[in-house]
């Protein structure tokens, strides 16, 4: 009969011989948390950078941007569609926008979606002469418009100067609304018209793409 000493021998010799490697078979949400946190982070940052290769050469500045926020309730809001021009939701009836296509039916219907159009941009195809200062097609100032901006410029002038921003910046702003086939040559008129009636900030209201 087998002693104890040499039972318990034996027994371990056995359980030597059984034993496996120690595995993990659960998971440490704490480990997983911080993992994700860091990799959240490294995407945030990585987003936040601009993925244009953009040149740094000595002749070249760029330019900066004054404005940080949504326009002012004193903003004027500048509507331009295809046929027509309203200020603050008033149209000015002796201004016609000049159309971006040469056929009017070549023009998409409102419920069409969005193709890449190339409206002519030179001088001919902005507002018509009858409708600039020096009654040239050359010319860059529209006259209604400027008279229709005249008020409500001078309107936003008392309100900026009865309610001054901190840190200064109290010049006019406007938001402009073009339609989607507008061509380059009116948005120039339409903003240099702007310019000249000392509007100095512009907003853009686009859509975002789906």
């Amino acid at each position: 009969m087998a002693s104890m000493a040499k039972y318990k021998a034996e027994l371990r010799k056995i359980t030597r011989r059984r034993a496996v490697a120690h595995e993990v078979n659960f998971l440490n949400i704490t480990a997983m948390m911080d993992m994700m946190t860091i990799i959240l982070v490294f995407l945030l940052k990585s987003l936040s950078s601009s993925s244009a290769n953009l040149p740094q050469t000595n002749d070249l500045a760029l330019p900066t941007t004054i404005l940080q926020g949504e326009p002012t309730e004193a903003g004027i809001q500048i509507v331009v569609s295809r046929d027509r021009v309203l200020v603050n939701g008033n149209e000015i009836k002796s201004l016609s926008v000049p159309g971006c296509f040469t056929n009017p039916n070549d023009a998409p219907k409102p419920h069409e979606g969005y193709r890449l159009v190339f409206c002519p941009g030179d001088s001919p195809h902005g507002f018509d002469a009858k409708f600039k200062a020096r009654g040239t097609a050359t010319d860059l100032e529209i006259s209604p418009l400027l008279n229709a901006v005249e008020t409500p410029v001078r309107v936003a002038e008392e309100i900026a100067k009865a309610k001054p921003k901190p840190g200064g910046g109290n010049g006019v702003e406007a938001m402009i609304l073009f339609d989607r086939y507008t061509s380059y040559r009116v948005m120039t008129e339409v903003m240099f018209t702007l310019g000249q009636a000392k509007i100095g900030k512009f907003h853009f209201l686009a859509m975002q793409a789906k």
